[in-house]
């Protein structure tokens, strides 16, 4: 009796794990690199923390802000934001589909703001979720929830994605050139639609704590891979 009571009180003082998928140190870069079916790469990306909070491993939220260069184009540098937030369980992704084209009009990245943003939003006519949710006690074969936007690109072409029939895999083990990583792993099917150009896509990603997206994998509905990405190198801030 008295080893069980000790027991108890062991797994009372013992604190939680909790598994949060982004990085909450400031300033850190994160890069990648994007390659085609070929194995040739078309793109690198460096996505930089900022603005994150960390309240003692159970809540916590950052930013993303992700420089785009593509290969062998002129005007060849984009520019996306990805808002992570973490609430002792789940991990919530959402790109910001406004940042990149508010700096493309040459507006001044610092004066980007949430009011700006749904202003946007308005004027683009976003409608639906664009989020990702990863939930931490999840495990294989457990499903994820469906996703459907849309929105006006360029002020006229509406797109419309549709993010269905995903579920977690099994745990698994990523090595590239910026480390290993102990990830959790998901598969989806992207649908988009753009006049009248439709596409259908599988998706299968892979997420480790406190880093966020390790590998990406594109394949069509035959299997053939699309494209790739991978997370390269890890540069901390000193």
């Amino acid at each position: 009796m008295k080893k069980l009571g000790m027991l108890v009180l062991a797994l009372l003082v013992c604190p939680v794990a909790h598994a949060q998928y982004f990085c909450t140190t400031n300033g850190t870069e994160l890069h990648y690199v994007n390659y085609d079916d070929v194995g040739q790469s078309t793109s690198s990306e460096t996505m930089t923390v900022a603005n994150a909070v960390n309240k003692g491993g159970f809540t916590g939220s950052a930013e993303y802000y992700d420089k785009i260069v593509t290969t062998k184009m002129k005007n060849n540098t984009s520019y996306t934001k990805f808002n992570w937030i973490y609430d002792g369980t789940n991990t919530v992704c959402v790109e910001d589909l406004m940042y990149g084209p508010y700096i493309a009009s040459d507006s001044d990245p610092a004066r980007y703001s949430e009011d700006i943003k749904n202003a946007m939003l308005l004027d683009a006519k976003f409608n639906g979720d664009n989020s990702l949710t990863l939930n931490e006690k999840a495990s294989g074969g457990e499903a994820l929830p469906d996703r459907t936007f849309s929105y006006n690109v360029s002020g006229m072409l509406k797109k419309e994605v549709i993010l269905s029939g995903g579920s977690y895999l099994a745990p698994e083990k990523v090595s590239t050139t910026a480390g290993k990583f102990d990830c959790i792993k998901i598969t989806y099917l992207q649908q988009t639609k753009q006049m009248l150009k439709k596409e259908t896509f599988r998706v299968t990603e892979w997420y480790a704590e406190d880093i966020g997206l390790v590998k990406r994998e594109v394949y069509t509905t035959k299997g053939k891979l699309r494209s790739k990405k991978l997370l390269t190198k890890i540069v901390e801030k000193d």
